[in-house]
C-alpha cells in the first residue's frame, strides 16, 4: 500500500520555483496542466515528487510530438497552447469537436472578445456544478464570462488530443458554440 499524501502532492504541484521552472512562467500559480493524466504506477516506495516528476516527463514526452507553429505565429506560448487545452478538455463532450472549439477560442481572442467559457468559472468553484447566476458574477480572475482574454492558467490537466486541438485549431468562421 503506498503512503502518499495528497497535501504533499499539491504543496509539489503548487511549489513556485517548481512551478516556473515546469512551465516556463513565474506567474504560473501551480503544475495545473502539466500533470498529464494517464495511469503511473505506484507502490510503496513512490514518493510525491517522483509521481509528481512522472507526470511532468509524460506531459514533456507528449508535447514533443506537437508541433506547435501555428500557435506561436498567432503570439501563443506553449503556455497559453496548454490552458486553451484544458479548456478544451473541459468543455467539450464530443471528441471530433475540440478542433472546432479550440478555432471558435482563437477566434475570439484575435477579436478581444471574452471566451464565455463555463468551465473556467467552475474551476474556481472547486466543482463542477451547474453555474448560479452569482457564479457568473464572480470576480475571479478565472472568470472568461466577466473578463476577456485567457485565464491565468490552466483548468485541467488536458490530454493529448485537447493539446493538438489547442495547437492547430480548425480554421473556421465561427464565433459560438454549443
Amino acid at each position: 500500500k503506498s503512503r502518499l499524501s495528497a497535501e504533499r502532492y499539491l504543496a509539489l504541484a503548487a511549489d513556485p520555483a517548481r512551478v516556473a521552472a515546469v512551465t516556463g512562467n513565474p506567474k504560473a500559480p501551480s503544475l495545473e496542466g502539466y500533470l498529464f493524466p494517464a495511469t503511473y504506477e505506484i507502490g510503496t516506495a513512490t514518493t510525491e515528487e517522483f509521481l509528481v516528476d512522472r507526470q511532468v516527463e509524460a506531459f514533456r514526452r507528449t508535447m514533443a510530438g506537437i508541433n506547435l507553429k501555428d500557435a506561436k505565429a498567432k503570439n501563443l506560448s506553449e503556455y497559453d497552447v496548454v490552458t486553451i487545452a484544458s479548456m478544451i478538455e473541459r468543455e467539450v463532450r464530443v471528441p471530433q469537436e475540440r478542433r472546432l472549439v479550440a478555432g471558435v477560442i482563437y477566434n475570439r481572442l484575435k477579436r478581444g472578445m471574452r471566451l464565455d467559457i463555463d468551465a473556467t468559472v467552475q474551476y474556481p468553484l472547486g466543482e463542477w456544478r451547474e453555474l448560479t447566476g452569482t457564479d457568473l458574477k464572480s470576480s475571479s480572475p478565472y472568470n472568461t464570462r466577466r473578463f476577456s482574454g485567457l485565464p491565468p492558467g490552466p483548468i485541467c490537466n488536458p490530454g493529448r488530443a485537447s493539446l493538438v486541438a489547442a495547437a492547430h485549431p480548425l480554421d473556421t468562421p465561427y464565433l459560438f458554440y454549443v
